[in-house]
């Protein structure tokens, strides 16, 4: 399976070699994510082996430079030419101007499922409801009859009816999981 990324296409790809992790982003391994010292390097290190590149030039609050990493909301500020981690923390808010458009975007998917979801389910529903009249009006008509045929088309059309309304049911259960998927992936957003 192939992860397409929006930000950065060669996320995960970046970091191949040694990487020197300095101690004060041990330090705030250790504080932000709970690490034991010990094992601070190598799990600063495995993190941003899989990160995507943020920014080539960002400035920290001293102003000096580096390049900023992300994965899963962990920030890694790393020197501008060296592979050496300066620091890392988690980054859980973004910024308005960034958060505002997207949160945007999010609602209308959202709606947009909701409503597709209400749509499809009407339908569907619809459909069974006529289906079910028609069987009723099937059976109806096989109790009436007195000929084998009649008796035997409206027992195979009742089947028919039957095979067609399991298959609404699954239907129903398709677009419920289709919106059900575009909620999990608000998770990521959230």
């Amino acid at each position: 399976m192939t992860v397409m990324y929006a930000i950065d296409p060669k996320a995960g790809t970046h970091f191949v070699g040694k990487i020197f992790v300095r101690p004060h982003a041990c330090d705030r391994a250790v504080e932000h994510f709970g690490v034991e010292r010990s094992k601070a390097p190598m799990y600063v290190m495995d993190l941003l082996r899989k990160s995507s590149l943020v920014s080539e030039h960002v400035v920290d609050e001293d102003g000096n430079p580096g390049r900023m990493f992300s994965y899963k909301r962990t920030v890694f500020i790393v020197h501008p030419t060296e592979d050496t981690v300066f620091t890392l923390y988690p980054q859980h808010k973004a910024h308005e101007s960034v958060r505002n458009p997207i949160e945007r975007i999010i609602l209308r998917a959202m709606k947009a499922a909701e409503r597709k979801e209400k749509r499809e389910i009407k339908r569907i529903n619809v459909r069974m409801a006529e289906i079910t009249v028609e069987r009723a009006q099937a059976e109806l008509r096989r109790v009436k009859s007195e000929s084998a045929r009649i008796v035997a088309e409206m027992t195979a059309r009742i089947a028919e009816i039957d095979s067609e309304l399991k298959a609404l049911e699954r239907e129903i259960l398709l677009v419920q999981r289709e919106k059900t998927n575009v909620m999990k992936s608000v998770v990521a957003y959230v």
